[in-house]
C-alpha cells in the first residue's frame, strides 16, 4: 500500500514536472513568435515608409546623393526582413525591384518647366522637409557622415529653391515664346538675382544660371543693336535702362498672368 502512494505521489510529481517544462517551453515558443510578429512589422512599416520618401521625390529627383542614401536604407530593411517574413518570395521581389530602379537616371534638369499647382507645391515641400527629417535621423543613427549629411541637406535646400522658382521660370517662359520680351526679361532678371544671392553650391544651380544668363542675353541682343545703330544713342540707351529696371514682383506677376485682350501696345509703350 505504502509502495502504491509513493509511486502514485511519483507520477504525479513528474506530470506536473513535465506540465511546468511544456508550458514554459509554449510560452517561450509565443514569446518568440510575438516578438517575431513585431520586429516583422517594425521592418515593414521602415521599409514602407523610406520607399514613400523615395517615390515621393522622384518626380523631381536631379541628383542620386539623396535617393542612394534611402536606398541603402531602402534595401537593408527588406534583407533584415527576410529573417522574419512569412513570404520570403515577396520581399526578394521587393529588393529585386528596388535595385534595378535605382540604376535609372535622374530627372535632366529643365530650365522651362510645367507648372505646378499650389497644392503640388505644398505637397513637394512636405515631402522635402519629412525627407530632411529622415536624413537627420540616419545622420544620428550613425548611417552617414556628417559630410555626406551637409551634402544631401544641400541638395533639398536646393529642390525647395527649384520649386520656388517655378512660377516665375514657367510664366518667363511664356512670355518669351509669346514675344512679350519686357515681361519675360524682368522675370528672368527676377529668377537670376534669387540664384545670386543664394550661397549653394549645385551643379543644377549653375546650369539653371547660365541658362538665364543666355535667355537674357537673347532677349536685349536686339536692343544692344538698335542702340548701336540708333541716331539718338542717348534716348536709346535711356529706353533700354528702363526696361532692364523691370517692376515689383507681384506688379510683375500680376502683368504676366492678365489675360491679352488686346495683341497691340498701348500708346506710350517702350519696348
Amino acid at each position: 500500500m505504502a509502495l502504491l502512494q509513493i509511486l502514485t505521489i511519483a507520477v504525479l510529481f513528474i506530470i506536473v514536472i513535465l506540465s511546468v517544462v511544456i508550458g514554459s517551453r509554449a510560452q517561450q515558443k509565443e514569446r518568440e513568435l510575438t516578438e517575431r510578429r513585431f520586429k516583422q512589422m517594425q521592418l515593414t512599416n521602415r521599409a514602407d515608409r523610406i520607399e514613400q520618401h523615395i517615390k515621393g521625390l522622384a518626380p523631381i529627383n536631379t541628383d542620386n546623393i539623396v535617393s542612394d542614401v534611402f536606398y541603402d536604407f531602402y534595401l537593408d530593411c527588406l534583407r533584415e526582413l527576410l529573417d522574419y517574413t512569412d513570404d520570403a518570395e515577396k520581399i526578394e521581389a521587393r529588393i529585386a525591384a528596388a535595385e534595378r530602379e535605382r540604376e535609372h537616371e535622374p530627372n535632366p534638369i529643365e530650365p522651362e518647366p510645367s507648372e505646378l499647382s499650389f497644392q503640388e507645391k505644398s505637397k513637394y515641400k512636405e515631402r522635402l522637409t519629412k525627407a530632411a527629417k529622415m536624413l537627420l535621423y540616419m545622420r544620428r543613427k550613425g548611417r552617414i557622415s556628417h559630410t555626406h549629411y551637409k551634402l544631401c541637406y544641400d541638395y533639398l535646400r536646393w529642390l525647395n529653391v527649384w520649386i520656388q522658382l517655378n512660377r516665375q521660370l514657367v510664366q518667363a517662359a511664356k512670355n518669351f515664346h509669346t514675344g512679350d520680351m519686357r515681361v519675360a526679361q524682368t522675370l528672368y532678371g527676377v529668377v537670376h538675382s534669387h540664384l545670386k544671392s543664394n550661397n549653394l553650391d549645385r551643379p543644377e544651380k549653375k546650369e539653371l544660371e547660365q541658362f538665364v544668363h543666355k535667355r537674357i542675353q537673347e532677349i536685349i541682343a536686339p536692343q544692344i543693336m538698335a542702340l548701336q545703330n540708333s541716331e539718338h544713342p542717348e534716348e536709346a540707351l535711356a529706353d533700354l535702362l528702363i526696361s532692364m529696371d523691370g517692376m515689383s514682383d507681384a506688379e510683375l506677376l500680376e502683368e504676366a498672368e492678365a489675360p491679352k485682350t488686346n495683341a497691340t501696345p498701348t500708346k506710350g509703350a517702350r519696348h
